[in-house]
């Protein structure tokens, strides 16, 4: 753990993107107290950082703004490494990082804030955070666990769904859930029809799979890439 005397604290920002990175330290310096010394374009370029800073210097918050792809297995356990060393996690989402953050919320980030909250809302979080708190804002809440918006699954097709993204072929998924083959396989084109009329494709297996895993139905072993399932 990081042991320091009262007051003193300080900050890395990590973001891929220059000019959002640049924003979030001036807001980040706007905190008494609180001194950013340093900022990254990557997880592994703050971790490179590390290994040549002072303990001294380590940061308290990691402002980590997440990438579209999820993050290596081995970033993962970089996350878990830091928050042992006592730096809390602080995660910036955006549309269409929903993998990325659910995976980071398993490895025990303390909050999550959303580029649709404001500055303030930004700031505020970051306070929590840098205090012991833990916090996800509605925003956030929404990308990590969204509505329905407009798609809603049977109990049975959520299941088939599930089952399916999961490694299942059709066969093995009728058979787990006590139904016939051709039963299984038409909730799971239901399934298909649905997202596809929402405007998210779900015709091949791969779409289905990364749909399920983007919207809670699975969960996608965190040491394996995305792959086609047979079936």
């Amino acid at each position: 753990m990081l042991n320091e005397p009262a007051g003193a604290r300080r900050a890395v920002v990590v973001d891929e993107l220059v000019l959002q990175r640049s924003r979030i330290e001036q807001l980040l310096s706007g905190i008494s107290g609180l001194e950013v010394v340093g900022v990254c374009h990557t997880l592994r370029e703050f971790m490179a950082w590390l290994r040549h800073t002072e303990r001294t210097r380590w940061p308290h918050l990691l402002v980590l703004s997440l990438p579209f792809d999820p993050l290596a297995s081995n970033d993962l356990s970089a996350l878990t490494a830091l928050r042992e060393a006592g730096i809390r996690v602080l995660a910036l989402t955006s549309p269409g990082t929903r993998t990325t953050a659910r995976r980071v919320a398993a490895a025990g980030a303390e909050g999550f804030v959303s580029t649709a909250d404001s500055e303030d809302d930004f700031v505020a979080a970051a306070a929590i955070v840098l205090t012991g708190g833990t916090i996800m804002t509605p925003p956030a809440h929404a990308v990590i666990i969204p509505a329905s918006a407009g798609t809603r699954l049977s109990a049975q097709e959520a299941r088939v769904l599930a089952l399916y993204a999961n490694g299942m072929t059709i066969s093995q998924a009728a058979e787990a859930m006590g139904i016939r083959h051709d039963t299984a396989r038409k909730y799971l084109n239901r399934v298909r029809d649905k997202f596809t009329s929402a405007g998210r494709p779900a015709r091949s297996k791969l779409q289905l799979a990364q749909i399920a895993w983007a919207d809670g139905y699975a969960e996608p072993s965190p040491h394996d890439e995305p792959r086609v399932i047979t079936g």
